[in-house]
């Protein structure tokens, strides 16, 4: 497991040296999850060394999302006041998103 958080940190430090030298907009920790997936992809690294760690983060996720919520109160008064046009990007972002996914999943979706 040690190799696979090894690996994920890499990858992220990677994404962020990329992020800072090109300075691109764009958060680090995303071009480090498409350059660890393009890695899996091509079979630079194996999936086995990876996913005991990733099952571990996946796992405890909803403890990375607690700094985030505590920190979105500090803009209450900024919520309370925009709170309709918030509540309905949300749900039209999720339903569009769950949209374009299923439109995806039919036209590149494995035939079984």
């Amino acid at each position: 497991m040690f190799k696979g958080v090894l690996y994920l940190f890499l990858f992220l430090v990677f994404g962020e040296i990329i992020v800072h030298l090109f300075n691109l907009s764009i958060a680090g920790s995303i071009v480090g999850m498409v350059a660890i997936f393009i890695a899996l992809k091509l079979k630079v690294i194996k999936l086995n060394d990876v996913k005991p760690a990733s099952d571990q983060f996946i796992k405890y996720m909803v403890l990375f999302f607690v700094p985030y919520g505590v920190g979105l109160m500090t803009f209450y008064d900024i919520l309370k006041m925009h709170w309709i046009a918030i509540v309905i990007s949300t749900v039209l972002s999720t339903i569009i998103t769950l949209y374009v996914t299923a439109i995806i999943l039919q036209k590149f979706g494995k035939d079984e």
